[in-house]
């Protein structure tokens, strides 16, 4: 979540895509594998090579902008050669081949599970309180509990964190702080020294710069990364050349992992999607939400306001559906609230401009579904970039299986 964005330019026609040269197209597919090379590896390559690297990308750029295809040409060689060539390799184990087969036959089970049910994380607090993202809170004193303490964080989903620096130096300039993540559900940092070393701090990017303030324990002013996501909230990195003493406390509190949910992919092949359910959406084709093109498409978590020809209005803190309150649910545990008075947590449905939005009335089109959070004054979503196509759902919320808090079993 780390990632600078811009927006996306307009997408060329099918017939522009046809007319387009074969080694053009092969240009294009190298430099997205040549910088997902580099954002996943940049933490294991050595400085020189990583700077090779992104030397060959920038020749790449200019050959394709000059259609030089002998250059393009050769250029695809010496890519793959260089990247091939940059990673240390591991000796030989058969240990090694016998996880990596377990791991395999992992990612198969889960292919194959994928036609049907996927998991997700919830990142944001935009659902909130219905399901909950990842949040983070401070603490003065070392948070890390004994073994009962433990347990009740792994029930929980706790991670508590205490982290002291082992090293002096200065943090490298460029993308000092970086995000990774462990499997698909722990979001991690890594902080960067110009002499290569690293410390890892096991909290998300936003919840780290945010919460758990590590910009002030490095005595550095944040700069903004981003502010496109689903709750608007900014996402800040630090600025690079802080100087970090040995001893220096670097982050010290708790994360806890945002809600999992099993999504159902297989029901919107059968049925059509129902107003009132909870939803997961891709945010390809909306031009209002910008993702790097190199990152492809995000997934969304919304309740689904409106269908194919629906009339809504936003009149806070209630949600107007064909000129009457709406009447599922879902809405009206929402709208049991209001800003000044919560109703377990729920606060009715917010005026569009606090979130940057310009829809509060809309008329749906064939194959536009509307999507809004139950978080209203936290969540950006069609209030602020309009419908979402049909081709983008991927499928309703079906449970929540981790962890064992109050929010664990079917979504409502």
């Amino acid at each position: 979540m780390s990632r600078l964005t811009r927006r996306a330019g307009p997408r060329p026609s099918a017939c522009m895509f046809f007319l387009t040269p074969r080694y053009i197209k092969h240009a294009r597919q190298l430099h997205k594998g040549v910088t997902r090379f580099i954002d996943y590896k940049r933490d294991l390559l050595a400085p020189a090579k990583l700077e090779q690297i992104c030397g060959l990308r920038a020749e790449l750029e200019a050959a394709m902008r000059q259609r030089d295809k002998k250059r393009i040409e050769s250029l695809h060689e010496e890519i793959n050669r260089v990247c091939e060539k940059a990673l240390p390799h591991a000796p030989h184990s058969e240990l090694g081949e016998n996880i990596e087969v377990f791991f395999v036959a992992i990612v198969i089970a889960l292919g194959i599970r994928g036609y049907i049910a996927q998991p997700f994380q919830i990142p944001t607090g935009s659902m909130q309180p219905t399901l909950n993202g990842i949040t983070a809170q401070a603490s003065a004193e070392d948070p890390r509990p004994g073994p009962i303490g433990w347990l009740t964080s792994f029930l929980t989903s706790t991670r508590h964190i205490h982290v002291v620096s082992d090293h002096t130096g200065y943090l490298r300039d460029r993308e000092p702080l970086t995000e990774h993540r462990f499997l698909i559900f722990m979001p991690y940092c890594k902080l960067h020294f110009r002499d290569g070393k690293t410390i890892r701090i096991m909290a998300p990017q936003r919840q780290l710069m945010d919460e758990l303030q590590l910009g002030a324990h490095v005595n550095s002013i944040p700069v903004e990364v981003t502010d496109d996501t689903p709750d608007v909230r900014r996402v800040y990195g630090l600025r690079g050349g802080e100087h970090i003493k040995k001893g220096q406390l670097l982050a010290s509190g708790w994360v806890q992992n945002g809600d999992h949910v099993l999504v159902d992919k297989f029901s919107y092949h059968f049925r059509t999607p129902v107003r009132g359910e909870v939803f997961v959406f891709t945010t390809k084709h909306i031009e209002g939400i910008r993702v790097p093109e190199e990152q492809g498409s995000q997934h969304y978590i919304k309740r689904l306001a409106g269908v194919p020809g629906d009339k809504l209005e936003v009149a806070p803190p209630k949600l107007l559906i064909n000129g009457q309150e709406a009447g599922e649910p879902g809405f009206q545990k929402v709208m049991r609230g209001t800003y000044e008075q919560p109703v377990e947590g729920y606060r009715g449905y917010s005026d569009p401009r606090v979130v940057g939005g310009r829809i509060d009335r809309i008329e749906l089109g064939n194959e536009q579904y509307f999507a809004m959070g139950d978080n209203s004054y936290n969540s950006s979503d069609s209030r602020a970039w309009g419908p979402v196509p049909e081709r983008n759902l991927v499928g309703p919320a079906m449970l929540c299986y981790w962890p064992l808090t109050r929010h664990w079993g079917v979504i409502r």
